[in-house]
C-alpha cells in the first residue's frame, strides 16, 4: 500500500492574530493546487559530546527546538497567489476597476514595518498519511517565471513556527479554480521600450531571521523581517550592444567603463485569455508587477558556433527615494478579499 501525493491539498488564510489558528478556517480559506512542495521540521537531535569517566559510546539524546519551512511551486493561479503576495508584501489596497462590477483590483506595496502578515497553513499530506496544521506562518522568498512557450510559475519559500499532527483535514476544500497565465499573453518593457523578452523571472526575499529560540520553549520566539532584496532576470537575443553597454559601462551611449548606473522602471504583464465570470463590462484578469528602478548586473557577450547570442542579463531593484516602494503588485481578478 503506497500513498498518492496527489491526493493531498494545501489550504491557507490570513491569521487575524498571531499564535491563534483561525476557529473558522474550513469555511475561510482558499486551497491551493500546488505542483509540489511541504514544509519539513527544522530540528537538531541533541547529542553530548564524549565525557572523562563516561564510555565510548553515545550516552543520551534529546530533540531540540523546532522549526517549519519548505517551498511550494505552482502554476500562478491569482486568487490564491494573492494570499501569499499579501503575507510576503503586505495587506493591498482595494478597489473596483472604474465602471465595471463583479471584479476587483489588488494592489500591493511592500510593507515598510518588519512585521507581515502571518497566515496558517493546513497540509495534508496524501490521500491519510498524516495531516499538518501551522499556525505562524510567514512567506520569506516570493518567486515568479515565464518562459515564451510555458506558463506563468510560482514558488513560495514559507517559514512557520508552530505544527501539529493528526488534524481534522478540511472536507470541501474551497480551490482556487481561476485561469491559468501563459507567456504568450506576457509583456516585459524596461523603460517604457518593449523587450523581445524569452523567459523573464523575479524574487522577493524577505530575508526572516529564523533562529530566534528561547530558553523554556520549543518554538521560534519570533519572526523578524531584515533587509528586503528583489531582483530577477529576462533572457533576450541582443538587437544591439544597447543593453550590454548599459550593464557593464554604466550608460548605453558610453564606448569605456564610468561609475554610475542608469535606473529605469521594469514592467511585467500578463492577463488572462478567460473573462471574469460575472464581470461587467468583461474584464479579464492579469497581473502587473512594476520596478520602478532597476540597475542591470554586467554580463558577457558570449558568441558560440553558429549558436544565436542569447543572454540572460539579470538586475536588481533598488529604491533610493521615501514614498517610492522597491516594487508593486497590481492583481485584477473576481475575488473581493484575500483569504
Amino acid at each position: 500500500m503506497g500513498y498518492s501525493s496527489q491526493s493531498g491539498q494545501v489550504l491557507m488564510r490570513t491569521q487575524d492574530s498571531a499564535g491563534i489558528f483561525p476557529v473558522d478556517f474550513g469555511t475561510t480559506s482558499i486551497a491551493m493546487k500546488i505542483k509540489s512542495g511541504s514544509l519539513g521540521p527544522n530540528r537538531d537531535l541533541l547529542v553530548p559530546d564524549m565525557e572523562i569517566g563516561g564510555g565510548r559510546d553515545v550516552s543520551e539524546a534529546y530533540l531540540g527546538a523546532a522549526s517549519w519551512s519548505g517551498d511550494f511551486e505552482f502554476y500562478a493561479r491569482l486568487e490564491s497567489i494573492s494570499t501569499l503576495i499579501q503575507a510576503c508584501l503586505g495587506v493591498p489596497a482595494v478597489t473596483a476597476p472604474e465602471g465595471t462590477a463583479g471584479a476587483w483590483t489588488h494592489d500591493f506595496s511592500p510593507s515598510d514595518n518588519a512585521t507581515l502578515p502571518y497566515i496558517a497553513v493546513e497540509e495534508r499530506i496524501g490521500s491519510g498519511l498524516e495531516v499538518y496544521q501551522y499556525t505562524d506562518a510567514v512567506v520569506n522568498s516570493f518567486h515568479m517565471e515565464a518562459e515564451a512557450n510555458g506558463f506563468l510559475m510560482g514558488t513560495a519559500g514559507l517559514i512557520a513556527k508552530k505544527q501539529i499532527a493528526g488534524a481534522a483535514a478540511t472536507a470541501t476544500p474551497d480551490f482556487d479554480e481561476s485561469p491559468l497565465l501563459v507567456g504568450t499573453n506576457t509583456q516585459v518593457t524596461l523603460g517604457g521600450i518593449s523587450l523581445p523578452a524569452k523567459s523573464f523571472g523575479f524574487d522577493i526575499n524577505n530575508n526572516f531571521e529564523d533562529d530566534d529560540f528561547r530558553l523554556g520553549s520549543f518554538y521560534l520566539g519570533d519572526l523578524t523581517a531584515k533587509g528586503r532584496e528583489v531582483m530577477g532576470n529576462v533572457a533576450i537575443r541582443p538587437e544591439d550592444s544597447a543593453l550590454w553597454r548599459r550593464a557593464v559601462y554604466g550608460q548605453s551611449g558610453l564606448t569605456e567603463v564610468g561609475g554610475l548606473t542608469t535606473k529605469s522602471p521594469l514592467v511585467v504583464t500578463s492577463t488572462t485569455y478567460e473573462d471574469i465570470d460575472g464581470s461587467t463590462p468583461i474584464v479579464k484578469s492579469s497581473i502587473k508587477v512594476t520596478f520602478p528602478k532597476i540597475v542591470l548586473e554586467p554580463f558577457a557577450l558570449e558568441p558560440s558556433g553558429d549558436d544565436i547570442i542569447e543572454n540572460d542579463i539579470s538586475w536588481r531593484a533598488i529604491r533610493n527615494q521615501v514614498g517610492t516602494p522597491i516594487c508593486t503588485v497590481l492583481i485584477t481578478s473576481g475575488m473581493e478579499t484575500v483569504a
